[in-house]
């Protein structure tokens, strides 16, 4: 103890007050008055176990219930009594699509519930772990700034906005997950991070930590298909804007006009844009997913040519047949790129293209083959053959 006192008094007499003055000063720069700015990290330890994580309590009400509730859906997705071809840790496709996800042909034809049920389903344990890992965070920060209500509707509200940017992004692929509710409540702390709305040594480490997340989820896009990015940017956008129509209503000492106004406010935009996504989506699939399953029969068709078994009767099949059927694609193609369709399937019927160009050309080259007696197109072939397992590896389908 008088060590300690002896050190003080040699600081006291190697500082002069102005020193003093000018190192306060510069605290206080860095620390805004009080009302100025709010601490997102200043509410109480809420979560200190495995269980915390669970448990309703003031400040952390809203959040464990949306994880139990995306936990108990796993589980009976899961269930093999209820249906018998999931496992323990990844869903059955028929129990996803029963339960509700987002599926276009179903989504937009009578069951647009399914833009809400969709966030609760995931495809395995660990999609299930890392969603509810982020939206307990978010959580810990947010739902003691906005309460109970607003927290909860910023979660559902970039949910369905993440669901309806997945119908216009793909036509016949399903989606589901929490990520779009996970981005939007990541987005809707981004806003506040680039509005000065923390104190600066808070905003700069939230921001830091924030940005990592985001960038590492969305530069996936580059590595892989698997993730539905249409989602994570839905939900991100919806948090984004979410955030800064309400920001005025967050304000230390913002009036009641003001926070009914900009809360209103906020609901009002996401409704009309919602609307406006759901009945402007492109609506051709139906009549899409017709005309692919008949081009996929008429691909099999053309097939037959390779289980003839003389040559007469494979040429027979090339000229009659195979070339035919490839034919008759390429004219459906031309109806289907008519269609008001999403930017997957565009992307999928230009591979699909290909495909179908590629393999009648592979087909002439068999009967010139075949009729000539000779075998002067064998290289032709043999890079036909490469591409075809190319554009079928691109198309995933």
């Amino acid at each position: 103890m008088i060590r300690l006192l002896r050190a003080l008094h040699s600081i006291d007499a190697a500082i002069s007050p102005e020193e003093l003055q000018a190192a306060a000063d510069q605290r206080r720069h860095l620390i805004r008055p009080e009302g100025e700015t709010v601490h997102l990290t200043r509410s109480r330890r809420v979560v200190n176990g495995f269980t915390q994580v669970f448990k309703p309590v003031k400040g952390y009400f809203v959040t464990p219930i949306l994880i139990v509730l995306n936990a108990l859906v796993f589980l009976i997705t899961t269930n093999k009594w209820l249906f018998p071809e999931s496992s323990g840790w990844t869903p059955a496709g028929e129990a996803l699509e029963k339960v509700g996800a987002n599926y276009k042909p179903l989504t937009l034809f009578g069951e647009p519930w399914r833009l809400v049920t969709a966030g609760f389903l995931h495809a395995d344990g660990f999609h299930l772990f890392f969603n509810m890992y982020a939206v307990m965070m978010c959580g810990i920060y947010l739902e003691p700034l906005l309460g109970r209500v607003r927290f909860a509707a910023v979660y559902f509200i970039c949910g369905i906005g993440g669901a309806l940017a997945s119908l216009w992004w793909y036509d016949i692929t399903p989606s589901l997950g929490a990520s779009a509710s996970a981005f939007g409540l990541f987005g809707f702390i981004l806003a506040l991070l680039l509005h000065k709305f923390l104190e600066p040594r808070e905003r700069k480490a939230l921001l830091i930590s924030i940005g990592i997340y985001l960038i590492m989820n969305l530069a996936s896009i580059f590595f892989s298909t698997n993730y539905d990015h249409a989602a994570h940017f839905g939900g991100l956008f919806c948090g984004l804007l979410l955030g800064l129509l309400w920001l005025p209503a967050l304000r230390p000492g913002a009036s009641l006009q003001r926070r009914t106004v900009s809360t209103t406010a906020g609901f009002a935009v996401c409704v009309v844009l919602f609307s406006a996504a759901f009945f402007f989506a492109p609506r051709d699939v139906n009549e899409y997913l017709q005309k692919r399953d008949k081009m996929d029969e008429n691909y099999l068709l053309a097939s037959g040519a390779y289980t003839a078994r003389t040559n007469e009767e494979r040429m027979k099949w090339l000229q009659n047949y195979a070339i035919y059927y490839m034919d008759e694609n390429l004219r459906i193609m031309d109806d289907v790129d008519k269609m008001r369709l999403a930017h997957d399937s565009r992307r999928q019927n230009r591979i699909l293209r290909k495909i179908y160009t590629t393999q009648k050309q592979l087909f002439v080259w068999n009967y010139k083959t075949l009729s000539e007696g000779k075998n002067p197109y064998d290289a032709e072939i043999i890079r036909a053959l490469h591409e075809l397992d190319k554009l079928q590896e691109q198309l995933e389908y």
